[in-house]
């Protein structure tokens, strides 16, 4: 498969690597300066490749999906911090495959599987409080995370003492119906995310820690084998159940 790395910093060498070593061949790799022209410009840079796997910033994806449109390249989002402007171009872009998620390690993905799982047990006995704090290194832009939004969402859904979650710490006193979500930025943490249940006896925690980007990298490519000749536009959830099916002999649709 011919791959074109849109972002080249710390991940889209990662994504490099990873794809080097699954015999996958890299025929264009886009720093920043690149990036910032119009997307027909972009769109020559993308001539050549089957799939276009994007980590830049949530500024430029809107350009970086119309011009992978313009040249029929499939294209993984790994950006994180989306605003609007980004998920309709992707509603608007035809002809080719776009698969997005605020994470693509599968290892978060399994945390999510766990997480909703506890979440319906704790919500069953009753007594338990549910907090999420995450981690991640100084340079990171955004806060929650994508991936901590997720699973926040996830996890009031099966909460029925939670109605809502909002950043943390609260002002004053905690609203028993909010679940909190607390952020860190230091360092060069990879990724940290937690989930708490705390209850009057005891607390049960549940944590993913990633221990570098090869994780992330990883998921991004085996999304980039996946949406490559595919219409339309995906998540990487829909990844996870490709994967999980086949590993499990059920259905490959």
């Amino acid at each position: 498969m011919k791959i074109a790395l849109v972002g080249y910093g710390r991940m889209g060498r990662a994504v490099e690597a990873q794809a080097e070593a699954r015999g996958h061949e890299v025929v264009a790799c886009l720093g920043r300066e690149q990036l910032e022209t119009p997307p027909e410009e972009l769109a020559t840079r993308l001539a050549d490749a089957e799939v276009a796997v994007d980590f830049t910033v949530a500024t430029l994806v809107p350009g970086v999906v119309r011009a992978a449109a313009l040249a029929g390249a499939s294209l993984v989002v790994g950006t994180t911090g989306l605003e609007e402007d980004a998920y309709e171009a992707m509603r608007d872009a035809e002809g080719i495959g776009i698969v997005h998620g605020p994470n693509f390690s599968i290892g978060v993905h399994l945390f999510f599987r766990l997480a909703r799982t506890a979440a319906q047990l704790a919500d069953a006995v009753g007594g338990y409080d549910t907090h999420v704090h995450e981690a991640h290194h100084r340079h990171k832009r955004d806060h929650p995370s994508g991936t901590a939004w997720r699973l926040a969402d996830l996890l009031v859904d099966e909460l029925g003492g939670k109605s809502r979650w909002r950043p943390g710490p609260p002002d004053g006193r905690a609203d028993g119906e909010t679940l909190y979500v607390t952020s860190t930025r230091a360092g060069e943490i990879p990724g940290t995310h937690t989930v708490g249940f705390e209850g009057t006896h005891d607390r049960i925690e549940l944590t993913h820690e990633a221990r570098g980007r090869d994780g992330f990298a990883a998921g991004a490519l085996r999304a980039a084998e996946w949406v490559a000749g595919r219409k339309g536009v995906f998540t990487f959830t829909n990844v996870m159940d490709r994967i999980l099916d086949t590993d499990h002999g059920g259905s490959t649709r």
